[in-house]
């Protein structure tokens, strides 16, 4: 009998390359972070620019340099925090190995195994490496190697493959293949671990940026050879003016403030015992608008307790208490079930059990072969006599009004079993109630959930009937209206619009559940903790695990809870939406500037003008109106859900403020060659106008106004206000009374002028989709707000 590798073969196998190596990691490495916040595209265009700056001589116009650093230091600051603390937790739910070593089995990663390790299967696990069994049974998912849903019974000399799950029993591997030789290991690449979300927020700067950056330098050369050659400027000057105009375009610091903001949320939640495996799924988070609960361990606490035998037929109490006893005995790994029934009657040997089948979520029972008795089976009634079960029919409809599971114990004269198939001769011999006791908070969370407008499903493999009679003592909206999935022929895009609760689901049909709710326009986090809910936590957009449940539903999990707690469910999706919704905004103020650099150019280019700013004057506004109040304002509470494309709300709100931005620029410099102004007075006037807009637009997205916002706007505006009359000389500007009177027309006509471009935004963005929209029958948001303003 093989008895594994001693400590000298396993070394010498590490030596050769022989080992599993290193597990996917939701971190990036030291160099990978400092290299992506530091080897940027931006980064570099602004360190030319820099240089362009410093030839001029006017070194100070080159400040925005300071912004760059800055912005980089932290972001890899930030990073590295967030590294170290998601390590840490990692190690707490990293699945551990059996292995067989110098004759002893110890635990270790799945890492760490290497080729001939011996290694112990269980219900739960992730096959972490191609091998052979060479004793034992289990049953394996191969869904992601092969399509198909069904699971394989793997018996002694059968084959085994790395990223496929144990649903139950359990056996001893022979390792044969390990890390990328392994025959699964190119189509398991992305299977094997927990699988990356999908998102907007990054598709959308993603594409931002990749405009900006093909634009800038053909834009960079047009300008310059437009204001040196074309207006005449002095090559300085017109060498400061394009760079202006391209440190203008660059939304320098919006990427950062993401990674910084994303970090930091990924931080807060840790606090909480939440473990985020990606931190763009804290984004789903805050776009969730369906929850498909498990029953057990979130709606239940996950003890239960059997609180009566009832005897079928003629057999006696006690025979059915031996029957089962004997059946639990040698449990090596109880589900919460089994370990209710072990506490109730026992594991006393007093039948020989001779032959076992585990319990599996697709078929919903167990079974054992007991020396002189027959075979037992111990499982759901639905599963076990799908025509019906008369005998216990009646207990079984006044035990599910109760909220209680009902097990079958039935029998077979038969001392064998088929796998995959019932006996003929199948009887009830006993019926077992156990309860689930509901969590203490449950109630507050559903009504957490129903005051945010998301929709909540329950999707258990229980009888339907005890699912929605416990959906209904939580307090889930529409929680009477159930389904039990083994007696339905509906599709499943017609389920999910009409029933709350699903009961005695597969675990494919999960996974179909959450693939029709998507179907239908629903962002879809799932919760789960055991093997049966790994394909739906792999489909859904967010997917939560429990820490104590099965490896391979943490391994597909994008967030795990530590704890355990369900409860802890508003506070991750209150920390999504905090942190998105805050980006979001903080992305408008970036966008401001994006926006009216981009006007500006044209206007110079195509009407042969000299550019309005000064890089020096950017580098200020940049700072105080944008930089650092939204990183003071972005851990502020916002917890409303998102809705629609990131990009086109924050350009929604940029975009009247940049027009704004522009327009007083135009006006600025008419008034400038109208009345001969001196170019430090034109200077004043432009950027406290433009300064005034800014502050206004941070009022505007940062609407209603708190303690802490307002105190951040009056904090920014005096030490705008310092900085034009303290260092003047500095940003090239002078302020006397003259233009502190010139300034009293645009500080009343600013905000008017951006509310009347945002009403003939919306207007249009009203009609365009009004247009689109003809025809179909829908009703689009814009023309319910129509609607609901005529009717009011």
């Amino acid at each position: 009998m093989y008895s594994g590798l001693t400590t000298e073969e396993v070394r010498s196998r590490i030596e050769k390359g022989e080992v599993n190596g290193d597990e996917e990691r939701m971190t990036s490495s030291y160099s990978d972070i400092v290299r992506h916040n530091s080897l940027t595209y931006f980064n570099f265009v602004n360190i030319v620019l820099f240089i362009l700056v410093l030839i001029t001589g006017r070194i100070h116009n080159g400040m925005f340099i300071m912004t760059v650093v800055f912005n980089t230091l932290i972001g890899i600051y930030q990073e590295i925090k967030a590294k170290k603390l998601l390590e840490k937790m990692s190690l707490m739910i990293a699945t551990k190995i059996a292995v067989k070593r110098d004759g002893a089995w110890t635990q270790i990663l799945a890492s760490e195994i290497v080729r001939d390790d011996l290694i112990r299967l269980e219900s739960g696990l992730q096959i972490p490496a191609d091998g052979t069994v060479l004793s034992g049974s289990c049953e394996v998912n191969e869904s992601m190697l092969t399509g198909e849903a069904e699971t394989v019974l793997k018996k002694k000399d059968d084959e085994v493959f790395a990223g496929t799950f144990v649903t139950s029993g359990s056996c001893e591997v022979h390792i044969t293949k390990v890390g990328k030789e392994c025959a699964s290991a190119k189509i398991m690449e992305d299977a094997k671990k927990y699988k990356r979300v999908r998102s907007m927020l990054h598709e959308d700067l993603t594409r931002l940026l990749r405009i900006i950056s093909i634009a800038i330098i053909p834009t960079g050369i047009i300008l310059y050879l437009t204001q040196h050659y074309s207006i005449g400027l002095t090559w300085q000057d017109a060498d400061l003016k394009t760079v202006a105009a391209v440190v203008g375009m660059i939304p320098e610091g919006l990427v950062v403030l993401t990674s910084i903001a994303l970090a930091v949320s990924t931080m807060r939640l840790s606090r909480q015992d939440v473990l985020v495996q990606d931190l763009y799924s804290i984004e789903s988070l805050a776009r969730v608008n369906c929850v498909c609960l498990d029953k057990t361990g979130t709606l239940t606490q996950g003890s239960m307790q059997v609180t009566e035998m009832r005897p079928l037929l003629d057999y006696e109490k006690s025979y059915a208490e031996n029957v089962l006893s004997s059946c639990l005995h040698g449990e090596e790994k109880p589900n919460a079930t089994s370990s209710a029934m072990l506490q109730f009657f026992g594991s006393e040997q007093v039948y020989e059990k001779t032959d076992n089948l585990p319990f599996s979520s697709d078929r919903k029972y167990s079974a054992a072969v007991l020396k002189g008795q027959g075979s037992f089976y111990i499982g759901a009634a639905d599963f076990l006599f799908p025509h019906g079960c008369p005998a216990a029919n009646h207990y079984l409809r006044g035990y599910a009004e109760k909220g209680m599971r009902n097990i079958v114990l039935a029998r077979s004269r038969q001392e064998s079993f088929t796998y995959g198939k019932l006996p003929e001769d199948l009887e009830p011999v006993a019926l077992i109630a156990i309860a689930d006791v509901l969590r203490e908070n449950v109630r507050e969370i559903m009504d957490y959930f129903c005051r945010q407008g998301v929709h909540l499903k329950v999707i258990s493999g229980d009888d339907a009937a005890t699912v929605s009679s416990l959906a209904v003592q939580a307090g889930i909206p529409d929680a009477r209206s159930y389904i039990d999935m083994s007696r339905t022929d509906l599709s499943f895009d017609e389920l999910v619009q009409r029933y709350s609760v699903f009961g005695r689901v597969l675990p494919a049909q999960k996974k179909e559940l959450v693939e029709a709710l998507q179907r239908a326009g629903y962002t879809v986090a799932m919760t789960g903790d055991g093997v049966n809910d790994v394909p739906a936590l792999k489909t859904a957009d967010v997917s939560v695990a429990m820490a104590a449940g099965a490896s391979a539903a943490k391994d597909s999990a994008n967030i795990v809870l530590l704890s355990d707690d369900f409860g802890k469910m508003p506070q991750i999706v209150d920390e999504g939406r905090r942190v998105i919704n805050n980006i979001s905004r903080a992305s408008s103020m970036y966008l401001v500037k994006t926006v009216f650099s981009i006007l500006l150019s044209l206007y110079v280019v195509f009407l042969q003008q000299e550019y309005p700013f000064l890089p020096i004057h950017l580098t200020l506004v940049s700072a105080v109106c944008v930089g650092m109040p939204t990183f003071f304002l972005q851990m502020e509470p916002s917890f409303e859900r998102l809705q629609g494309r990131f990009f086109a709300r924050a350009f929604r709100n940029a975009l009247p403020s940049a027009l704004s931005v522009f327009l007083s620029a135009l006006v600025c410099l008419w008034l400038r060659y109208i009345f001969r102004l001196p170019i430090e007075r034109y200077y004043g006037i432009l950027i406290s106008l433009t300064a005034y807009i800014y502050f206004y637009t941070l009022y505007r997205v940062y609407y209603p106004p708190t303690r802490l916002r307002i105190a951040v706007l009056c904090l920014m505006s005096g030490l705008f206000i310092a900085a034009l009359f303290i260092f003047g000389e500095l940003f090239s500007v002078r302020m006397d009374k003259t233009e502190l009177l010139a300034l009293i027309p645009g500080l009343i006509l600013e905000p008017l002028l951006i509310a009347s471009i945002a009403k003939l935004y919306d207007r249009a963005g009203s009609r365009f989709h009004q247009s689109v929209n003809r025809g179909t029958g829908k009703e689009t948001m814009y023309d319910q707000r129509d609607r609901l303003a005529s009717e009011k």
